[in-house]
């Protein structure tokens, strides 16, 4: 299992680098995906399976009901921390097929959750069901929760592409404001299988990633990410917005394998309250970010920013000495550097 082998394998990065959209792939990350392909080729319903490290689809069995997408293992950014990580497959019938359906279409969807306990959420005739691996040293899963359920309102949240609160989307800084105002709780790890599970474990919770124009761009692929969860967490009793029209993700067309798109997702309440702040925002269009910009929301606003500090992956980015080893002063290329909510790499 994709389990087992993150136990048993070191993360490396991997001797061969077949991935077509440019992200760099680890050793664990191309294992998870041939364990999901050696399923495709081995169970004769499967009719085409479709993989987030290539971006094709590939025909398995001609006379199969079913097609599958899937991310073999979401969260190679954080991987290396021993945070946790995830799979994440959308099933749709063979009678639409991927390309051209939506979310909708999809007629199961489900996600492994790699953490201290490998737990699994899928949805079933009657709700989203939560599946434990190897409970008291027993093999296989046992059902841990029934007809899970995401309240309306929340007190957590989860912000990523935060970088344009306070630059590109006033409105999504507007958002980050009243949440803090009102004492809401800060849950967010940078992997988007924990950080939408916790929604399932605690019956509640929001996550966030507006687009931010081509200094801060929607990142998200609709097929293998944002429709599976989706559909998750609309069978939970969430809401999800395509944070550009306000409508659910389950709607949006898929018109490529490797097609991008924003998200706002988990309780209702939540993501009503996003619509109302942010899309007015990404409407007007994102304000383009350039260095030495004044901030256009929060206490700041019509400050420039302070210079930022180089980082050299040996400290965190908030510091106040300029490390050694830089040279200039100058910070590296935005490619280049790592941690911190601007981390590229992260969702």
């Amino acid at each position: 299992t994709v389990s087992a082998a993150l136990r048993a394998e070191l993360v490396v990065k991997a001797e061969e680098q077949k991935s077509v959209f440019g992200d760099v792939q680890l050793g664990v990350d191309v294992l998870a995906d041939q364990l999901l392909w050696d399923v495709c080729r081995s169970e004769p319903l499967i009719k085409t399976g479709s993989s987030e490290e290539a971006p094709d689809v590939r025909e398995m069995h001609a006379g199969g009901r079913f097609c599958l997408c899937w991310d073999p293992l979401d969260g190679s950014a954080i991987v290396d921390n021993n945070w946790a990580v995830g799979t994440i497959i959308g099933i749709w019938p063979a009678a639409t097929g991927v390309i051209g359906a939506t979310g909708r279409d999809q007629v199961a969807s489900m996600v492994a959750n790699y953490g201290p306990r490998t737990t699994a959420f899928a949805t079933l005739d009657d709700g989203v069901y939560e599946f434990t691996l190897g409970v008291g040293g027993a093999d296989g899963w046992l059902c841990s929760r029934e007809r899970v359920r995401i309240s309306p309102q929340s007190r957590i949240f989860s912000p990523a592409n935060l970088r344009t609160a306070r630059h590109e989307l006033p409105g999504y800084g507007e958002l980050i404001d009243f949440w803090l105002d009102q004492r809401y709780t800060l849950r967010f790890c940078g992997g988007l299988v924990p950080d939408i599970c916790q929604q399932f474990s605690k019956g509640q919770g929001v996550l966030t990633n507006p687009p931010g124009g081509d200094t801060a761009p929607a990142k998200l692929r609709l097929a293998f990410e944002c429709a599976p969860f989706s559909l998750l967490v609309e069978a939970a009793g969430g809401k999800s917005s395509d944070a550009v029209t306000g409508g659910s993700v389950l709607d949006v067309p898929i018109e490529g394998i490797d097609q991008r798109t924003s998200i706002a997702i988990g309780s209702a309440d939540e993501v009503d309250r996003f619509n109302a702040l942010v899309l007015p925002s990404v409407r007007a269009g994102p304000i383009p970010y350039m260095d030495g910009q004044p901030t256009t929301h929060g206490l700041n606003a019509g400050k420039a920013p302070a210079p930022r500090p180089p980082q050299d992956g040996r400290r965190s980015p908030i510091f106040l000495a300029e490390p050694s080893g830089t040279e200039n002063g100058k910070a590296p290329p935005a490619s280049q550097q790592r941690g911190g909510w601007g981390d590229q790499n992260v969702y």
